[in-house]
C-alpha cells in the first residue's frame, strides 16, 4: 500500500507527482462546480428526450415534443413562392417599359437578375464580371 504524501506547508495530500520541486496538490473539484456539471448532464439528456437530437441515416429521433424545424422551413419557403408566383405573373404580362415604370417590379426583377448573376455567372466571370482566365470581361 503507497504512504500519504502530505505537503509541508498547506497540510493537503499531494498526488505524489512532483516537477522541479513543484508539488501537485491533491485538492477537491469546488462544489459549485460539480454540481454545475451534474446539471449540465442533466440537462443535455432532457434535451436529447424532448428534441429530435440523435441523427440516422435518413431522419433524427423525433423527441417526445415532436418538434421538426423542417416544417416550419417548408411553411416559409411555400409563403416566399406564393408571394412569388404573383410578382412572376405580373413581370410576363407587362412590357419592359411597364416593369421599369413600376418601381417594386423593377426592384423584384433587379434582385431576380443579380441571383441569376451569382448563381450563373459569377463562378466563371467572377463577382465583378471582371472575367477571369478564358472567360471574357462582361463589363
Amino acid at each position: 500500500m503507497s504512504e500519504k504524501h502530505i505537503d509541508e506547508l498547506s497540510g493537503v495530500e499531494t498526488t505524489g507527482h512532483e516537477w522541479d520541486g513543484i508539488r501537485e496538490l491533491n485538492n477537491p473539484m469546488p462544489r459549485w462546480w460539480v454540481w454545475t456539471f451534474y446539471a449540465t448532464i442533466l440537462w443535455a439528456l432532457g434535451y436529447a428526450i424532448a428534441y429530435p437530437a440523435i441523427p440516422m441515416m435518413t431522419d433524427a429521433t423525433k423527441g417526445v415534443l415532436g418538434f421538426s424545424s423542417r416544417a416550419e422551413l417548408q411553411q416559409n419557403l411555400d409563403e416566399a413562392k406564393a408571394s412569388q408566383t404573383t410578382l412572376h405573373d405580373l413581370i410576363a404580362a407587362k412590357t419592359v417599359h411597364e416593369i421599369d415604370s413600376d418601381s417594386a417590379l423593377r426592384e423584384f426583377a433587379v434582385a431576380g437578375g443579380a441571383s441569376a448573376f451569382k448563381v450563373n455567372c459569377a463562378p466563371c466571370h467572377g463577382s465583378g464580371a471582371t472575367g477571369g482566365p478564358g472567360f471574357p470581361n462582361l463589363n
